[in-house]
């Protein structure tokens, strides 16, 4: 396994300026549902929309942001919490619902389509619950469940049958995005007790390893050409990485962050992902995330490539389409959370 490292592309966030000719972005506030003041997002699709969900000091609900609305999908049972993660090209959205029905609560996985919310868990597979992260064009889902309270493995939900695609030989692993060809990404834990990174193709899971100098490795997102963004660990710091054609490369930590992580990847190659910064406590500074974007061997803050008025702060990027928008979750001057959508200028 080769890795290429970058610890010279990035000694920090750089700034818009740092680069000629960056990309700017406008930005649209996704909004929340009708009553609820925040909102988050973690999923988007070709055409813009995004799902995630919206939320008030009481509970939240899965939402799908689409047309300048922000639609509540509602719940499988009347009391319960739910959580959209991913809509794919037709508008069709997972994510899980947790049952207020079940004590201790169980997560069940759900599709949305065609206006219906559909519970998909298998309670023999997965007696302790499910969640759904990813779904493709053709509607296969992907995501993870609880054989017991403490193993859980990476599903593939096609054709109203859900399948265990097992692990590396650990109790733990989860899959967490499919492309349209059906190859599907996450992590699991190797007998040995590392996280390693997996791609599952024809009815196979392969190990993508840990490179050389790096702890443990996972995959976040992967696009058309099979190109997949994640994170590796150096010296047990996370850095945001891309796998393609049998390379790790690592695309950088940043001065000061706790970590970086890569979370979407379109079909351009374009990354982006999330830095973490620590609290610090002399002068007091509170913990906080950052979104960035990759370009040119750098890490560019995403702050730095929308107007100064804008009224927000990016709080991390969650995903990018073909077109080029980036999802996004950000503070408004009022420190709310809400869900918003860079749109190249």
């Amino acid at each position: 396994m080769k890795i290429h490292l970058a610890g010279i592309w990035a000694v920090g966030l750089l700034n818009g300026t740092a680069l000629l000719q960056a990309q700017t972005y406008n930005v649209t506030d996704l909004g929340a549902v009708s009553g609820d003041n925040t909102s988050v997002a973690y999923g988007l699709n070709s055409s813009g929309q995004a799902a995630g969900s919206s939320s008030n000091p009481t509970g939240g609900i899965a939402t799908l942001f689409s047309g300048g609305k922000a639609i509540n999908l509602g719940t499988l049972e009347a009391l319960d919490v739910s959580f959209a993660e991913a809509v794919n090209a037709l508008g069709e959205v997972v994510g899980y619902d947790v049952l207020s029905s079940t004590y201790p609560s169980v997560s069940h996985a759900f599709l949305y389509s065609n206006g219906r919310m559909m519970d998909i868990h298998s309670a023999s597979l997965f007696p302790s619950g499910t969640l759904a992260l990813g779904i493709n064009r053709s509607g296969e889902v992907v995501g993870y469940g609880w054989i017991n309270g403490s193993a859980f493995h990476p599903f593939l939900y096609s054709g109203g049958r859900m399948v265990d695609l097992g692990t590396l030989g650990g109790t733990q692993a989860s899959a967490v995005a499919i492309n349209d060809a059906g190859a599907i990404v996450g992590g699991s834990v190797t007998a040995g007790g590392i996280q390693h990174a997996f791609v599952y193709s024809s009815g196979k899971m392969a190990d993508l390893g840990v490179p050389p100098g790096a702890n443990y490795s996972g995959a976040t997102a992967i696009n058309g050409a099979g190109q997949i963004a994640g994170y590796i660990a150096v010296n047990n710091s996370s850095h945001a990485a891309l796998y393609s054609q049998g390379v790790w490369t690592d695309l950088g930590a940043v001065a000061g962050a706790l970590g970086t992580n890569a979370t979407g990847i379109n079909d351009s190659g374009q990354i982006v992902g999330t830095a973490v910064f620590q609290a610090v406590y002399k002068p007091f500074k509170p913990a906080r995330h950052t979104g960035f974007i990759v370009r040119n061997g750098a890490l560019v803050d995403l702050d730095t490539l929308i107007p100064a008025n804008s009224g927000f702060t990016i709080s991390g990027a969650s995903g990018i389409n073909d077109s080029g928008d980036i999802l996004c979750n950000a503070k408004t001057s009022s420190g709310a959370s809400h869900a918003v959508l860079l749109t190249p200028k």
